[in-house]
């Protein structure tokens, strides 16, 4: 666990009937994944760029070696993500909030340019919550402005898309606290270690830890049951869509069965 949160804390995707075989890819580490509602593409965002995963080939997007941090897609062409920009751009630095609306081929700031890198950015129902480098997580509802609601050393969190005052973190010990805005957190003491954890469009826990174990849970976190492990060490996971989707230093991996079982969308670049 504490190889796994140094990693993460440190870092700063055939058109015939038959699918095509995994690709190698040069991600670097991998900082987040989703599913595009809109096409269905599926976007690694990693250390050296946004890549698209296309016919089984990560295809990067734009050219552009952008760092890549607290990647999430809120919506239907609706990419948010922070980081640090390419380094043969005059973009400020750090990234601050930034959003595309394009497939990440075009990135606009839009608060905090500059000032943040956000490690760790989630949204629902037009919450937008954000873990900061300073160790804070914040809250906008209209991507500018920003209330602080906690300080805690975090390493992922994720907003209940159903109750967005509602969230959960993952905490660098491997704890796993759950907390209302306005409120205290509390630590979920039933839950596994987990090291990235994520809530599915029906309110379910799903996390993943140290070396690659997934479990379940309902809502409230009370009851977890171990799915199918995952080689390599965890550097992402995403389950808001009906695919659940997760990246490890081994390669990214689709589960159509609620992580009963996962296959390898494409290899990692040893």
């Amino acid at each position: 666990m504490a190889v796994v949160a140094a990693l993460v804390m440190s870092s700063c995707s055939n058109s015939s009937n038959t699918p095509a075989a995994p690709q190698p890819a040069d991600f670097g580490h991998v900082h987040g994944i989703g599913l595009n509602p809109a096409d269905s593409t599926v976007y690694v965002a990693s250390h050296n760029g946004v890549f698209a995963i296309v016919q089984g080939k990560g295809v990067l997007v734009a050219n552009r070696r952008q760092d890549t941090m607290g990647f999430t897609i809120a919506g239907p062409n609706d990419f948010l993500a922070s980081g640090h920009p390419d380094p043969a751009s005059d973009t400020v630095n750090p990234l601050g909030l930034i959003n595309s609306t394009d497939g990440a081929k075009t990135w606009q700031t839009m608060s905090l340019g500059g000032q943040d890198d956000l490690h760790s950015i989630d949204a629902a129902n037009g919450f937008v919550y954000a873990y900061g480098a300073a160790g804070e997580v914040m809250m906008t509802q209209d991507r500018t402005s920003w209330t602080p609601i906690l300080r805690a050393a975090l390493i992922d969190l994720a907003v209940d898309p159903r109750q967005p005052s509602s969230l959960v973190a993952t905490r660098a010990d491997g704890q796993v606290i759950a907390w209302t805005v306005g409120q205290q957190p509390r630590q979920l003491t039933s839950a596994p270690p987990l090291v990235f954890i994520d809530r599915t469009a029906s309110s379910r826990l799903v996390g993943i830890d140290s070396v690659g174990q997934v479990f379940t849970s309902d809502p409230d976190g009370k009851t977890w049951l171990a799915r199918e492990q995952l080689p390599g060490q965890p550097e992402s996971i995403s389950v808001r869509s009906e695919t659940w989707l997760a990246a490890t230093s081994t390669g990214i991996y689709e589960s159509a069965d609620e992580g009963r079982s996962w296959s390898p969308l494409l290899s990692r670049r040893p």
